[in-house]
């Protein structure tokens, strides 16, 4: 996969400026575009056979802290285990949120680029971030989020609260289709 390219991993974890502003520029709508893209085909893929469905090998445990009446929430830790050459394309998340990789190596590619991430790490996500991640060891990692759901029952619930369906629900752009209309829309080229 040419995205993933070898380099030196950074020894300092890294997801970007962790910002609320939105940046929906070409360079960041190509990058989304493009692991949009990855995961549709991989999705295809599988459908028709062309590649092994790999959700079933990935672990995933769900952890919960009681809700602290003084902030009106509690923490939901969503921990998946990532067999060793898995490639998993992740979901649109709506809130920042804190990830650790307590086990392994993966290589991450995200609209910020390129990224290698070791075990021990912990880093905060900003919202909107959607990753394709590639496992070079079998590699465990959790995210952490804030919600006042908090029992398995209550997943659905967590979800909605924490994932976005898509880009353009938090205001970002996901194509470049969608990017040069809104420029012609700008520009009173569009009715």
């Amino acid at each position: 996969m040419k995205d993933l390219e070898r380099q030196e991993p950074s020894p300092i974890p890294y997801c970007g400026d962790i910002t609320e502003s939105y940046d929906n520029s070409l360079k960041k709508v190509r990058a989304r575009q493009k692991v949009v893209a990855l995961e549709v085909a991989m999705r295809r893929e599988i459908s028709t056979g062309g590649v092994d469905d790999i959700s079933s090998e990935c672990t995933l445990k769900h952890y919960f802290s009681p809700i602290v009446e003084k902030y009106g929430c509690g923490t939901y830790a969503r921990e998946i285990t990532l067999p060793k050459g898995s490639v998993v394309v992740g979901k649109i998340h709506k809130h920042s949120h804190i990830n650790i990789i307590s086990k392994g190596k993966v290589s991450v590619v995200t609209e910020h680029g390129k990224k290698y991430y070791t075990a021990p790490c912990t880093f905060v996500s900003e919202v909107g971030l959607k990753r394709a991640v590639y496992a070079e060891e079998e590699t465990i990692w959790t995210t952490i989020h804030l919600t006042s759901n908090l029992s398995e029952s209550e997943l659905d619930k967590i979800e909605e609260e924490v994932i976005a369906e898509s880009y353009e629900e938090i205001g970002l752009i996901a194509s470049e289709e969608e990017l040069n209309l809104l420029a012609k829309e700008a520009k009173g080229e569009v009715l």
